[in-house]
């Protein structure tokens, strides 16, 4: 059964997780954060997206096709993929999901570059506004 179906029917579903931090970074293109169909045709529809090594299960797609076996950008948002690191400390996971986005070629590609980066002040705000504990 579904994780949405176990919570709608009350029931208290077991959630399999992992230990430590996980960062997710999304790979977009123009014309994201915009709404600009024009943008997406001139510089991103039909966008090759290459993977040096195989993909893993830490690459989450989202606007993206499949056509004779190449992946290419979809959609109109810009929105390509999520990439995921994983490690015991934010700073592993961060190195992690870095290292994993220099495995993506997609055209003009772009993301942020700083996921992770105010965690040792953010930590200690959670901590203390108790959503930690």
């Amino acid at each position: 059964m579904s994780l949405v179906w176990e919570l709608a029917s009350g029931n208290d579903p077991k959630l399999r997780v992992r230990s430590g931090f996980q960062i997710g970074v999304r790979i977009v293109v123009p014309p994201f954060p915009f709404d600009d169909r024009d943008t997406f045709e001139s510089f991103s529809k039909n966008a090759a997206i290459v993977f040096k090594k195989p993909a893993t299960d830490e690459y989450h797609i989202e606007d993206v096709k499949q056509a004779n076996g190449q992946w290419m950008v979809a959609g109109t948002s810009g929105v390509v993929l999520v990439v995921v690191g994983l490690g015991q400390t934010m700073k592993q996971a961060q190195a992690q999901v870095y290292s994993r986005i220099k495995n993506v070629l997609i055209p003009n590609m772009y993301y942020r570059t700083d996921i992770g980066d105010r965690w040792d002040e953010d930590s200690d705000r959670l901590d203390s506004w108790g959503i930690l504990r």
